[in-house]
């Protein structure tokens, strides 16, 4: 009966000891992916435009039902608003139209292109004023920010 219970308490002390051990490896660094929903910031310029001499504050508030609203500040100092859609292809390019909101002139409809990343950042950004052709410009890498 002895030899029993010491054979017992040996087993029960192996378990013990190999269900408390401790994993040495480390866990991998995630990073992390962002959606492309969300607030992004950078800036933009106009580059046929002589008297652009700095980019411009830029932002986008992407939504999931593919509606979009911008806020930029104007080569003339202006800061102006923007709405409309968005898509993003399967290879990662976004597009977007928009049109500028309470504008005192004729309409101002920009179309813009981006390389999406989910680390966080678009990038190679071109934008074009579709109605009267002439405006072209580019962004900075553009930031999610939320």
């Amino acid at each position: 009966m002895k030899s029993k219970l010491i054979a017992i308490t040996l087993i029960a002390l192996l378990l013990i000891t190999s269900s408390c051990k401790k994993d040495s490896t480390t866990p991998a660094q995630v990073t992390p992916k962002y959606p492309i929903e969300g607030l992004w910031i950078g800036t933009q310029t106009v580059d046929n435009d002589p008297t652009s001499t700095s980019d411009n504050y830029y932002s986008l508030v992407i939504y999931e039902d593919g509606s979009i609203l911008t806020k930029g500040k104007g080569s003339d100092g202006n800061t102006y608003y923007a709405t409309g859609t968005w898509s993003l292809s399967s290879g990662n390019i976004f597009t977007a139209t928009i049109t500028t909101l309470l504008f005192n002139g004729p309409a101002v409809r920009q179309a813009f292109t981006f390389t999406f990343s989910d680390v966080g950042v678009m990038t190679d950004g071109k934008w074009q004023d579709t109605v009267n052709g002439t405006q072209v410009g580019h962004f900075s890498i553009m930031k999610r920010v939320n």
